[in-house]
């Protein structure tokens, strides 16, 4: 029996031998890839970093580089799960190093994709796109079109923090059309669900809910109870924005009961503070603290820093309802830095809007004011984003076509190579008798310049004679006219020759600004009209001068001559005209002229006197001369006069320029 026992005995030291033997060899022998595929089976993040970094090492040993690649990537990987956002980005750094180095284009996406998720873990939502952008082309080169689409997923969360919902839901389409086709209903629910969570965040609940209802369909097929539970809770999210709270706790609460019986994971988090909220809604205030408490105990366990924050959030509201609020700021100020950390400007702008309530219902007005700024500040800032998304979708579409383009280009680059090289002697050639054409054109050009420049002087000599000569001649008629004028005896011909003379003056005053600044064909028309209304005044005479008051009113405008001279002309007439006939009998009167820009292409004439306005007799006659070159000045400038006869006469024009 002795001897029995102690055979036993050896056996189990010899196999407790063999067994340490045997495993100590096998851990010697296994290669890279086979802890890399440990690491994959373990569901323990340390546990699978520390076999990766294991492969890493045996894989630089041996030489083997794709292995090395894909060792530094789970690395990556597992420092991303663990958080640790500085070392991930680190291990992806060298992965992309070495992919590049090592013309490894297969794991280049992977690289690209943790380098992104490491950037999202941080808040860099912006650079996280740019990654996940570049992971996309890497996936695209190689085929691997679920990588792509998950990329897609990647960057429509990016842009949903961002509050890019439209930019997001665009994303989150093109990945869901893959994983379609792809036939992975696992990926195409989640994707359906994150379409459903941006048009809610669009306040589009009709496509919220059908987004919603797809994404449950397809995993009440999967029958997964965590991911059921995940699809009842947006279900009852979508409820709950609606303002509906008896759906949205109905949804809830099947979501709870398809996780498991009492066991507070980080999953029920989201559930419970749409729960808590729901209640609120309903402005029962115990119940909703009550699921808002239990979601912070668990969000605090777990560090689910954003989640904590908006349970906070939901706290300082229901504080705020019952007059606490100093509580209420504690529980707000927790969210607006967690906001502030996590650049998540959405949260902030909500926190900010809180505490402006806080402050203002509890009497700190002050207080009050500055966080109303705030919210406004970030409200206008968030607005101008999605104000200039349209331009930059042109941005990103130019980007795209001028990639295509620049590629297309290098290869037919590459195809002209050899030609261009074969041709350069016969473009030497052509380019020699080319420069010795244009040196021949030159010298030609040169003495045809010369003669032109001459010609040019006796050309502006002889103008400058015609315009001499045009001034003279017109001061003779002008003063002719001045001198029948004073001549004569009866009114109705010397008021004739004075109509004849003011025309006569409102061309030659153009003329005059035309001969001294020959600079510019262009009349300013403040000094223009200006002189020409003093001047028809000063032509009455001690007839009406000293009765009649001129206002003037014009814009620094720069007009055409041809354009000035017809406004100078109906100026002319209707000014002549206000001072002949509207103020018979009155002791005091006045005209006036404005003259101003009311569109950026567009000018408002108008001229209007306080007199006797038109007289009923007048209005069946044929119009006068005067009128007859009103209505024709008009027509030369587009243009129709609008009269209207009351409280003196008023005319008005509108007229492009």
């Amino acid at each position: 029996m002795m001897l029995l026992k102690k055979g036993i005995l050896l056996l189990c030291g010899m196999f407790t031998l063999l067994n340490g033997n045997f495993s100590l060899f096998d851990q010697n022998n296994q290669t890279a890839d086979s802890l890399l595929k440990k690491a994959t089976l373990s569901k323990d993040p340390i546990i699978g970093l520390s076999l990766s970094k294991q492969a890493l090492f045996k894989a630089e040993s041996t030489g083997n580089q794709v292995a090395a690649v894909k060792s530094l990537n789970f690395i990556a990987k597992y420092y991303a799960i663990l958080r640790t956002n500085d070392s991930s980005r680190f291990y992806a750094k060298r992965a992309l190093s070495n992919a590049e180095k090592n013309n490894i284009d297969s794991l280049k996406g992977d690289a690209w994709i943790y380098l992104g998720n490491a950037d999202y873990n941080d808040g860099a939502f912006r650079k996280a796109i740019d990654r996940y952008q570049n992971a996309i082309v890497a996936y695209k080169k190689i085929n691997k079109l679920s990588d792509v689409a998950t990329s897609y997923l990647n960057i429509g969360n990016c842009e949903s923090k961002l509050s890019l919902y439209s930019d997001a839901i665009s994303n989150f389409i093109k990945a869901s059309t893959i994983f379609e086709n792809l036939s992975d209903n696992d990926y195409l629910s989640a994707a359906l669900n994150s379409i459903a969570l941006c048009y809610v965040e669009q306040k589009n609940f009709s496509k919220a809910i059908e987004y919603s209802r797809k994404s449950l369909s397809l995993r009440q097929k999967l029958n997964n109870r965590a991911d059921i539970a995940e699809a009842l809770n947006n279900m009852g999210f979508v409820f709950y924005r609606k303002k509906m709270p008896d759906s949205a706790i109905y949804y809830l609460n099947k979501s709870l009961s398809f996780n498991k019986t009492g066991a507070d994971s980080s999953s029920l988090v989201l559930t419970l503070q749409n729960i808590g909220s729901s209640w609120m809604i309903k402005n029962d205030l115990p119940k909703a603290e009550k699921y808002i408490q239990r979601s912070l105990r668990i969000a605090s366990r777990y560090e689910m820093t954003e989640d904590f924050a908006r349970g906070n959030k939901d706290m300082a509201e229901i504080y705020l309802r019952q007059n606490k609020y100093g509580q209420a700021l504690a529980a707000i100020n927790i969210t607006i830095n967690t906001a502030k950390n996590l650049r998540l400007p959405e949260l902030l702008m909500e926190g900010y809007g809180t505490k402006y309530r806080i402050y203002k219902l509890s009497g700190d007005y002050k207080n009050a004011v500055i966080y109303g700024d705030k919210r406004a500040q970030l409200n206008d800032s968030l607005f101008t984003i999605s104000a200039n998304r349209a331009i930059t979708e042109m941005e990103t579409k130019y980007k795209t076509a001028q990639t295509e383009k620049d590629r297309d280009a290098y290869k037919v680059q590459s195809q002209l190579q050899q030609k261009i090289v074969s041709q350069q002697t016969k473009y030497i050639v052509v380019l020699s008798i080319a420069a010795v054409l244009l040196a021949a054109l030159f010298v030609i050009a040169y003495n045809n310049f010369r003669k032109k420049n001459k010609a040019n002087k006796r050309i502006q000599t002889l103008m400058q004679d015609l315009h001499h000569r045009v001034k003279n001649n017109l001061q003779i008629l002008s003063g002719l006219f001045t001198m029948q004028i004073d001549n004569l005896s009866d009114e109705n011909t010397k008021n004739a020759l004075r109509e004849n003379e003011a025309r006569l003056t409102s061309m030659n005053l153009i003329h005059n600004k035309l001969y001294l600044d020959n600079t510019t064909t262009k009349i300013e028309m403040n000094d223009y009209l200006t002189k020409l209304l003093n001047h028809i005044k000063d032509s009455f005479g001690g007839y009406k001068q000293n009765e009649i008051n001129l206002r003037i009113e014009v814009s620094n405008i720069m007009l055409e001559a041809d354009k000035a001279v017809a406004i100078g002309l109906i100026a002319n007439e209707l000014t002549t005209n206000a001072f002949k006939y509207a103020f018979n009998g009155q002791v005091h009167g006045e005209i006036h002229l404005a003259l101003q820009l009311v569109e950026k292409s567009k000018i408002l004439l108008t001229l209007a006197d306080n007199g006797v306005g038109l007289k009923a007799e007048n209005k069946d006659r044929a119009p006068s001369f005067g009128l007859k070159l009103v209505n024709l000045m008009a027509r030369q400038l587009n243009s129709t006069l609008v009269v209207n006869n009351s409280n003196g006469v008023f005319y008005q024009m509108e007229i492009s320029i």
